[in-house]
């Protein structure tokens, strides 16, 4: 029974001293506006600065406070010291909104007065304030509940809007429930709406790569990872090829093949195109695409196999970032390569000790079946590097190693073109999804090198094995053609919730993309 409070009005009641009663004729529809507020901006009225006080509420980044308003309920958001708040900040505290407000079905973000600077030091425009904001809510906003036989209160935004404009994702989008909060932006500058838009629509982009991770792996196989992005696709201007194995075994994707051999979920190849001006090609993605890792033959312990769905993350990345082109760089020729399998031990599987021809020619000595997203992506970034683009960007969770090295939150990058690495450093500052260059010293080579083949994919050795894995690739890059590696194994699922990350899955990538793409445009 749902009841709401109405002033009763008769001559025993006074304007002065109005006394509530209670109906249950209507449901309580409530709507709630969040305000973002520095630490070193107190409140000035004695009532408010007690009230703060008695909550525990400074305003440090993150920190929530919901008060009652004239109107509606209003939320305090804290974006900490004003000389240290940025966009970065702002996008972290509209997703601590997001989660503090999640059970509404209405709220509005307040930015009328806000000022901020960007990462580079200058002030920020109401357009970056608004799209950090809405990219903000729209992320904090997420939960996974798909599988659940009662939905939680709340869960992935769908619908995030400036003024009287909304944007929302279908259920055929992605196969998920459509539930969760209205956002709306309150500010006056013309050019908010513009960028609430486009933060929203990067967020939602996130958001499904996040779905396609959470989704267990009697979901997402190759096949119908490829079902959903060719939907996907098809509402944002992408092309879409999907490879059978015949047309794998006429592109030489050895390694590709190698790998799924041993699955009932046979292996394919995405390619994935955003034509743009139609002349030579600007840039191309890879993304691993595992779909669930038992590790072959070299089988993992059973410990070692939980949360071996999300070996796909870089391959959802990539896919949903592409998704943004037509928004946010429509000029810009892009290529994504996204091999799909499903690593499983079986009657057909490839032994340790097997060598395979990959694309190109060159032969690799499997050592260990469990070392088998270099082996699909090698294939991959040989057929990416035969369009001759400006540069290649692969995603992968590729090693347990970048973790042990940098944690759970920086993605490790390892390149062979300054250009290409500081315009994805500085993609990483502005998104806020954190990468460390990693080096690729010559001195390990003999860890790549094989006796009886051209290379091994295992190194033998335990130490520096992030390395010898981007090395492993590198040996599939022509010579002057630029090209990255980001191994996302930390930060492309998440334990606990932080900043705009869920538990879960995060969309890692997703962002750092969007923004290598405004950089590239």
């Amino acid at each position: 029974m749902a009841y709401y409070c109405h002033m009763r009005v008769g001559s025993d009641a006074s304007p002065e001293s109005p006394e509530p009663t209670v109906t249950d004729v209507s449901p309580l529809a409530p709507e709630c506006t969040a305000r973002p507020v520095f630490s070193d901006e107190r409140p000035t009225a004695v009532a408010d600065a007690q009230l703060w006080q008695a909550a525990g509420f400074s305003g440090a980044l993150g920190q929530t406070l919901l008060l009652a308003g004239d109107r509606h309920p209003r939320l305090l958001v804290g974006l900490g010291e004003r000389s240290a708040a940025g966009l970065c900040e702002l996008r972290d505290a509209a997703a601590a909104a997001a989660r503090r407000l999640r059970h509404l079905a209405v709220a509005t973000f307040e930015l009328d007065g806000l000022r901020l600077g960007t990462p580079e030091g200058v002030a920020a425009t109401p357009e970056e304030i608004a799209r950090a904001a809405a990219e903000g809510v729209t992320l904090g906003a997420y939960t996974f509940t798909e599988h659940k036989q009662k939905n939680a209160p709340a869960g992935f935004l769908r619908e995030t809007s400036s003024g009287t404009d909304s944007a929302s994702a279908t259920d055929s989008d992605t196969g998920t429930s459509s539930h969760g909060t209205t956002w709306s932006a309150a500010a006056a500058d013309p050019d908010t709406a513009a960028g609430w838009a486009v933060g929203a629509e990067v967020g939602r982009a996130v958001n499904v790569a996040r779905d396609l991770v959470n989704e267990p792996a009697n979901v997402i196989t190759p096949s119908s990872f490829a079902a959903r992005v060719e939907a996907l696709a098809a509402a944002s201007g992408i092309d879409v090829a999907v490879s059978d194995e015949a047309e794998l075994e006429r592109l030489g994707l050895g390694g590709v093949l190698a790998v799924g051999r041993g699955s009932v979920e046979r292996p394919l190849l995405l390619t994935l195109t955003h034509n743009g001006h139609g002349g030579p090609v600007d840039l191309c993605l890879v993304g691993k695409g595992v779909t669930f890792d038992t590790g072959g033959l070299s089988l993992k312990s059973a410990d070692g196999m939980i949360g071996m769905k999300h070996d796909m993350a870089g391959a959802a990345a990539a896919a949903l970032a592409m998704t943004l082109l037509q928004t946010l760089a429509p000029n810009l020729h892009v290529k994504a390569f996204l091999p799909m399998v499903e690593n499983m031990p079986g009657p057909f599987s490839t032994r340790p000790g097997d060598i395979v021809t990959m694309r190109g020619g060159t032969t690799v000595e499997i050592l260990n079946t469990d070392f088998e997203g270099r082996l699909i992506l090698g294939d991959a970034i040989a057929l990416a590097a035969d369009e001759h683009p400006a540069a290649i960007v692969d995603l992968a969770t590729l090693t347990y190693a970048i973790v042990h090295a940098l944690g759970d939150r920086t993605a490790g990058v390892f390149s062979n073109d300054d250009a290409l690495l500081e315009n994805l450093q500085a993609a990483a500052v502005t998104s806020d999804e954190q990468v460390w260059h990693m080096p690729m010293p010559a001195y390990l080579e003999t860890q790549v090198d094989s006796l009886i083949a051209d290379i091994k994919n295992f190194p033998g050795v335990p130490s520096s094995r992030s390395s010898t894995a981007a090395m492993f690739l590198q040996r599939f890059v022509p010579e002057g053609q630029a090209w990255a590696h980001l191994d996302i194994a930390g930060p492309a699922w998440a334990e606990s919730e932080y900043g705009v990350a869920p538990l879960g899955a995060t969309g890692f990538g997703v962002r750092l993309l969007a923004e290598l793409f405004e950089r590239l445009a």
